[in-house]
């Protein structure tokens, strides 16, 4: 085994990653995707400059590029361009799109404007282009399918000069053979396109944009078709603009389509990361960028049904999620609660969010008019009622009173407490109790709680609990459980559980779970996670639905791993990294895996038959993950049998013994060459006659490599050169060489040879 380490020490040292067959990744490609986007806040003198346009014209590029399938260099972007700019614009559009001209190969287009217009044209500074010359201009480029867009006021003119009317859904499954235009317009001919200071965008293209991102899945296949994202845009623009100065603005279309199917604008399966909004959210939310500021970039927003899941596609990056729970219809003078909860995505993260997550929040909107008209009213939720204010606050048993009063000091009792809000020392023996905000010190033997924005440490001996945004820490003989947000420590004798999201370190003395953890998780026996991001360390078993770090346990399983796994037996879905133990198992593997024995779906699992100058007959078992792979096998060489006296294994000698190595596979693909193997291997001379094991064999160590030729598919021709090192037991010595150079070194009664060697055979 030593001579085994040392070998591979030089194999790793020498290894260098794979480098994989370089296919033409627009080989197979069937549909090319070009886009113009075109964003200008100046309408010229008459008309008041917009504050959003061109950031709208971002916002749409980024979802087109990151979901939409189109690529930088096929994205032309102009923006607060004069007439002859925009001009240019579709020039360089109609350029690309001929170059790149290929026979079988689908073009499709989407023009996006964003700006003012008005019955008559799209106002660019103080030049007009009209509807008939920009219709002109986007039917002249050469594109199978094309798509307008335009958010501005009275645009829906522009439908109107064709007959286009808001009618029913008029796009069905995929668009494999259409061909056509369809033109969307964010407002009617006589109504203005109106933007909002709350979200930072005008109201069609926020909710267009909301939509593609996942929002207006309906069917929930992870795709957002052209279909689904316009009603999805037009239903929440008008929702959203009843109750505006500007009034209720409609969108509107025209289509001119030929054959079947639908365009799919998006695939949210592309995306860097992901929002899942789970079916026990139910209301309206938002998603916002996490800048520190409480008032970061709107990503998106949605109104969310109860009983059904949304996933939306993102970039990485911090967020607040906002969710308007009650009236969030806009039928209803009533007031609504408002909950937030924050979340940070790494790159290929999958967040679940769950209502638990979710702590107190407030709401604000702000609306104007794009173009002249004054700025719409400012809507915000009115005030509930007033809590009583207390400095002290003493009682054995809950008061119905209790939920609307606010304790700035301390809380006190026996039996129970509770409170909406405390700043300072709540303490109970056998139960304290805040509804909302407490800041400080909570003790209690028996049960502490905090529902919502609980600040410093919770003690107990016994259970403590958090719903909501806590920060500091938590300790409890029996079990401390967070659902919600939580920064900082759980501690508990017997189980920590947090089900939404904490970062820290949780410590359970038998099992520590979470649904969304970020940190380290530790345990006596049993760590679970769905979403984890950091360490999992158990002294039995590591379980993960999804985690980015490392896991460290008897036995680890995951749905889905990346980075570094040490255990007895790794079990994964899909991973990435590097897994090390005795038995890994994964369906898929894109890092490295290490074992003695691999089971990975897309890795090697090679039998080999072969002869070298160590055996005349060998059978080997190779598996592994993509480039790294161990060797089990053993070998036989007919012959006679030893002499008496002193002994010495020759190439005409009788041999059995078994074999172990590993290997770094390197794939070539050039032509029937498929691979190149650099292995370390080291076998055991035994007499073949008796066919005996008395533990005083001589060994042969190789540094090998291997070029695999494919002959028929899945049959492949080995053949290969070795550096062979032989050394002599304690009575026994070996010598196989071919009669070529050799180096011998004598050390007492140990002889080592280093000669050269060949090897050939087949592999399946």
């Amino acid at each position: 085994m030593t001579r085994l380490l040392l070998i591979a020490s030089l194999l790793l040292s020498l290894a260098a990653p794979a480098r994989a067959a370089n296919a033409d990744a627009n080989s197979g490609v069937r549909l090319r995707r070009f886009a113009l986007l075109i964003g200008i806040n100046d309408g010229g003198a008459a008309r008041a400059r917009l504050r959003y346009a061109t950031s709208d014209a971002r916002s749409m590029a980024k979802v087109l590029e990151n979901l939409g399938g189109v690529s930088t260099s096929d994205l032309v972007f102009v923006e607060e361009p004069s007439r002859a700019a925009t001009l240019a614009g579709f020039a360089r559009v109609d350029a690309l799109m001929r170059a790149s001209a290929t026979p079988g190969v689908r073009r499709e287009l989407l023009v996006y404007y964003s700006g003012h217009s008005d019955e008559d044209g799209l106002l660019v500074g103080n030049d007009r282009i009209t509807y008939d010359e920009l219709r002109a201009r986007i039917k002249q480029l050469p594109a199978d399918l094309r798509v307008a867009i335009l958010d501005s006021c009275a645009s829906g003119a522009f439908t109107r000069g064709k007959g286009g009317v808001r009618r029913p859904p008029f796009l069905v499954d995929s668009s494999a053979d259409m061909r056509g235009h369809a033109f969307l317009t964010s407002s009617a001919a006589n109504e203005v396109a109106q933007e909002s200071d709350r979200i930072a965008a005008s109201f069609f293209t926020h909710y267009l944009v909301s939509g593609l991102r996942g929002a207006a899945d309906v069917n929930q296949d992870h795709r957002v078709t052209l279909q689904e994202a316009y009603q999805f845009a037009s239903a929440e623009t008008l929702a959203r603009t009843e109750r505006t100065k500007g009034g209720p603005q409609h969108a509107a279309y025209e289509f001119d389509l030929a054959g079947t199917g639908d365009m799919v604008v998006t695939d949210v399966r592309t995306t860097q990361a992901s929002l899942v909004l789970t079916p026990d959210l139910a209301g309206r939310i938002t998603i916002r960028e996490a800048d520190g500021t409480g008032v970061g970039a709107l990503v998106a927003e949605l109104r969310k049904p109860a009983g059904n899941t949304i996933e939306l596609g993102v970039e990485a990056g911090s967020y607040v999620i906002a969710m308007e729970a009650g009236n969030n219809d806009g039928t209803s003078n009533a007031p609504a609660t408002i909950f937030e909860t924050k979340t940070t995505l790494v790159s290929g993260q999958r967040a679940e969010l769950a209502r638990l997550a979710f702590h107190p929040g407030k709401p604000l909107e702000l609306a104007m008019a794009r173009g002249n008209q004054p700025p719409a009213d400012v809507v915000t939720a009115p005030p509930g009622p007033p809590h009583t204010q207390l400095t002290t606050k003493l009682g054995v048993i809950p008061r119905p009173g209790d939920d609307a009063t606010d304790v700035h000091g301390f809380a006190f009792s026996f039996a129970g407490d509770r409170a909406a809000r405390v700043d300072g020392f709540q303490f109970g023996l056998g139960w304290t109790q805040t509804l909302e905000h407490l800041r400080g010190v909570q003790l209690a033997i028996g049960a502490t709680v905090a529902s919502g924005d609980s600040r410093g440490l919770q003690l107990a001996d016994g259970v403590t609990y958090a719903d909501g945004f806590w920060r500091g820490a938590q300790l409890g003989g029996i079990a401390a459980l967070t659902r919600g947000d939580g920064h900082g420590a759980q501690v508990a004798g017997i189980a920590a559980l947090a089900d939404g999201s904490y970062s820290g370190v949780q410590i359970g003395g038998v099992t520590a779970a979470a649904r969304q953890g970020s940190g380290l998780q530790l345990a006596g026996v049993v760590d679970a996670a769905e979403d984890f991001t950091g360490l999992q360390l158990a002294g039995a078993v590591n379980y993960a639905r999804r985690v980015r770090g490392m896991q460290l346990s008897t036995v680890n399983v995951a749905g889905d791993a990346g980075g570094f796994r040490l255990g007895v037996v790794n079990v994964a879905r899909e991973t990435r990294g590097f897994q090390f133990g005795v038995v890994n198992v994964a369906k898929r593997d894109d890092g490295e895996s290490f074992a003695l024995l691999n089971f990975i779906g897309n890795g090697i699992h090679d039998v080999t038959a072969y002869a070298s100058d160590v055996f005349a007959t060998n059978l080997e078992l190779k598996l592994g993950g993509r480039h790294l792979y161990t060797a089990l096998g053993a070998g036989y060489q007919p012959g006679d049998a030893l002499a008496t006296g002193p002994q010495r294994f020759g190439r005409a000698t009788a041999r059995w013994g078994p074999s172990v190595g590993i290997g770094w596979r390197f794939p070539v693909e050039a032509g029937r060459l498929e691979h190149l193997d650099l292995e370390a291997h080291t076998s055991n001379l035994f007499e073949a006659s008796p066919w005996g094991v008395d533990g005083d064999s001589p060994g042969v160590s190789s540094l090998r490599l291997v070029a695999g030729v494919r002959i028929i598919p899945h049959v492949k021709v080995i053949g290969g050169v070795s550096a062979n090192v032989s050394e002599s037991s304690t009575s026994r010595d070996v010598d196989l060489s071919w009669g070529g150079p050799q180096i011998t070194a004598h050390d007492g009664s140990r002889t080592v040879r280093v000669y050269p060697g060949l090897l050939a055979g087949l592999e399946i």
